[in-house]
Order: C-alpha cells, then sequence, then structure tokens
C-alpha cells in the first residue's frame, strides 16, 4: 500500500490537515479503545500501534539511565529526603522525555471507526 507523501506524518487519515496531536498523547497509554479526534474535520483517529510500541520501548530505555542517575543523586545527597525527591523527579524526566521522543520520531495516525 503506497502512502501519500505529501502528507506529513501528523496529518489527519480523513481530511490530511494537522490533526492536533499533544505531546501527552505519545506517552505509553494502556487504553486500546482510545479514539482521538481531528481539530479540522472531526475525524477519529489514533497513533498507530507501531507508535505506541517504539514509546514504551523509549519509556524502558530512559528508565536504565533513570533509575542509575536516581542512585547517584541520592547517594551525593547521603540519603536526605530533598535528593531523594529530586533523583525521582530526574528519573521519571527521563522516562517521560525519552517515550515523548520516540513516539514522535515513529508517529503514524491510523484512522478509527
Amino acid at each position: 500500500m503506497a502512502e501519500n507523501s505529501s502528507a506529513p506524518r501528523t496529518a489527519c487519515p480523513h481530511c490530511k490537515q494537522q490533526a492536533g496531536v499533544r505531546f501527552w498523547h505519545l506517552l505509553p497509554s494502556s487504553n486500546s479503545r482510545r479514539v482521538l479526534t481531528c481539530v479540522h474535520c472531526g475525524g477519529r483517529y489514533d497513533v498507530a500501534d507501531g507508535s505506541k510500541m517504539a514509546s514504551i520501548f523509549g519509556a524502558l530505555l530512559g528508565l536504565g539511565p533513570g533509575v542509575y542517575l536516581l542512585g547517584k543523586i541520592v547517594q551525593f545527597g547521603h540519603n536526605g529526603t530533598p535528593y531523594k525527591i529530586l533523583g525521582t523527579v530526574a528519573c521519571f524526566s527521563l522516562f517521560v522525555v525519552l517515550s515523548m521522543v520516540a513516539g514522535a520520531l515513529t508517529l503514524r495516525l491510523v484512522a478509527k471507526p
């Protein structure tokens, strides 16, 4: 099946205009029935399964360095509570950022009934 190369990857599968995908739509979701609505035509779409899997893979890749960074920050702070909070925020930030980057790099939209 040939793809329409003139339409951007973030185009609505119905009207071929920008669908209005938000950054949080790129995060891993356990909702298999999620349906997003195009801001132009009102058509229903969702992120393709391949993009969802890439987002999950990116999140998992972010966990390794995130947990390592968490340990180093807590160790530097001699197990103090502010350093535990700072380390947790750093770990979560890596999780979210790498998840969204992987999702954005592989973003494809598919029509939903």
